[in-house]
């Protein structure tokens, strides 16, 4: 009897990014993608999230190969700490895919360390139980693929991440026949992109954006300032090709722009447009209107190119009146304050700023509701679960296969944890395991527990006050202090009578402590006594306790 195939979400199953799926039969396991989540909590120092890996690295000697789909960071930006929890499994990736998990992995020395595979689109690759034929499929990155998997079971079609453009600028539109024949052959179960299903017409095409870019660059009257992720190159070949044609010069601004555009060239992505780059310092030799920088920082990550723009504090570029920005990216989830902060800065600085709200200047790469509509007719599966989505996203898509006719038990919205048993006659949750998920601070990825996110964020929250004492180690008698040291706290103006307040509160809980230690011989917690007063004390004052840290030095 052939055992079921078991699927597990450590990632992208109720939030968008993290993307990170294992399947399973018998005593093999592959991994698809493994990616990071943006955090939206870096002001308490957790920089991102991935996935925790526990689960997997019980079974490590179970894991035949990891794959991915294509090269964005929700989808590659765990690698290293799959890694370094001791799988080491052969990575299988398309070119451009395997130069930026490269690049990736080069920053933290594991390169070396990895049995690296190139597929190729419609090329089998057999991995035991296992096998999959890559699909090229039209998205915001080049060399982007779906993956056709044959299991004991039947086929399964994973879309990674996929729209159907048609016309892309590199590459053709993705050949929905081929997920059709697969349709008509049988397949077990589609597994698909969910990211844009609340879109109800058709994705832009890339075509639409070269137009729009065409028209704004030929009339700049200064500076034109492209916003956009490093790792589109196409959109990066589009801008280079409209330069050209306009003769005009293209400034590449941000360490990752400069590195993508590298990998893109080694890759055989645009050669033909090195010509038209020139440097950054030699934009002052230049007539403004007539370059354009593509710069980094669209998600108005501190330190990028952009945010110094908006800021007023790039070195080398000063933005003013005639000057334009076009932000062409979407808003990653959790980004939307900052990025709209940086959006009125930048008009602070006199430029005028075009972006989605307002203008066609950014094509997404996700399928939206037809489009999807159109992937689960032709694949016509027998089981359908949504994946990489939020989970409105999941219910959305679950619903749109039901109006494609997948019966209520055919389809299934699953979150990360849930563990599915697939059969040829049935889809089910079998076991739930904790949401597997690791904040993750620092290059090293040291792990934030809950304890620690709840300290900073009572310390961010309230503040935190100082008590110092000095006391005599063999009479146990208060030598000097109490010095009150506060942060976080109150305006200057009230803190410095309220610490001056508290110092008072502290001589006289002092006062109590030595009285009676003299009567009683018994010596009473002071430092707990302290730090329950001046909690009391603040809250009456602040309506908020901080948190108090009594410190007694014996000398």
């Amino acid at each position: 009897m052939t055992s079921p195939l078991r699927i597990l979400a450590l990632g992208g199953l109720g939030e968008i990014g993290m993307n990170c799926m294992v399947m399973e039969i018998d005593d093999e396991i592959i991994v698809i993608d493994c990616g990071i989540l943006f955090s939206d909590l870096d002001h308490f120092g957790v920089e991102f999230v991935i996935p925790d890996f526990a689960w997997l690295v019980e079974r490590k000697d179970k894991v035949r190969a990891i794959i991915l789909t294509h090269g964005h960071e929700d989808h590659i930006g765990a690698l290293p700490f799959l890694l370094k929890s001791g799988i080491r499994a052969p990575l299988y990736a398309t070119h451009f895919t395997s130069l930026m998990i490269r690049k990736r992995l080069d920053e933290y020395g594991l390169m070396d360390s990895v049995d690296m595979n190139i597929i190729r689109a419609r090329e089998k690759v057999e991995l035991g139980k296992f096998s999959f034929t890559p699909e090229s499929v039209n998205h915001s990155i080049v060399d982007a693929v779906a993956l056709l998997i044959d299991t004991p079971l039947g086929r399964v079609i994973h879309t990674g991440d996929f729209k159907i453009d048609p016309t892309p600028f590199y590459g053709s539109m993705m050949d929905l026949s081929r997920f059709k024949k697969a349709g008509e052959e049988g397949v077990l179960l589609l597994l698909s992109d969910s990211t844009n299903v609340e879109r109800c017409e058709h994705s832009m095409s890339e075509s639409r954006i070269y137009e729009r870019f065409e028209a704004l660059f030929a009339a700049a009257e200064g500076l034109t300032v492209v916003a956009m992720f490093a790792s589109n190159v196409a959109r990066m070949g589009q801008i280079l090709e409209i330069a050209s044609k306009l003769g005009k010069k293209v400034i590449l601004s941000g360490r990752s722009m400069e590195a993508n555009s590298r990998l893109a060239v080694e890759a055989g992505y645009l050669k033909e447009y090195q010509s038209v780059l020139i440097s950054l310092d030699d934009l002052h030799l230049r007539d403004r209107k007539d370059v354009i920088v593509i710069s980094s920082g669209s998600q108005a990550e501190q330190g990028a190119a952009l945010l110094r723009m908006a800021q007023g504090e790039h070195k080398q570029i000063q933005l003013g009146k005639g000057d334009l920005v076009l932000m062409s990216s979407r808003y990653i989830p959790g980004n939307e304050k900052a990025i709209g902060r940086m959006i009125n800065q930048l008009f602070k600085q006199g430029a005028e700023v075009l972006y989605e709200a307002v203008h066609d200047i950014h094509a997404s790469g996700h399928a939206t509701k037809p489009e999807l509509k159109q992937m689960i007719e032709a694949v016509n599966p027998r089981y359908f679960v949504p994946i990489h989505g939020e989970y409105r996203h999941l219910v959305h898509h679950a619903r749109l296969a039901g109006e494609c006719g997948l019966a209520e038990d055919r389809r299934v919205v699953a979150v990360n944890g849930d563990i599915l048993e697939i059969t040829p006659d049935s889809i089910r949750v079998a076991e739930k395991i904790e949401e597997p998920r690791v904040l993750v601070e620092g290059r090293e990825g040291n792990d934030v527990s809950k304890l620690v996110l709840k300290d900073r964020r009572q310390l961010g929250e309230k503040g935190v006050v100082f008590s110092l004492l000095v006391r005599n180690r063999d009479s146990r008698r208060i030598i000097a202090g109490p010095d009150i040291i506060a942060r976080g706290l109150a305006s200057e103006q009230v803190e410095s009578w309220l610490l001056e307040e508290a110092k008072n509160r502290v001589r006289h809980l002092v006062q109590e402590h030595e009285l009676q230690m003299a009567t009683t011989g018994v010596e009473p917690d002071l430092q707990e006594n302290i730090r329950i007063e001046l909690r009391r004390f603040f809250l009456a004052n602040l309506g908020k306790k901080p948190t108090v840290m009594p410190i007694i030095l014996d000398l």
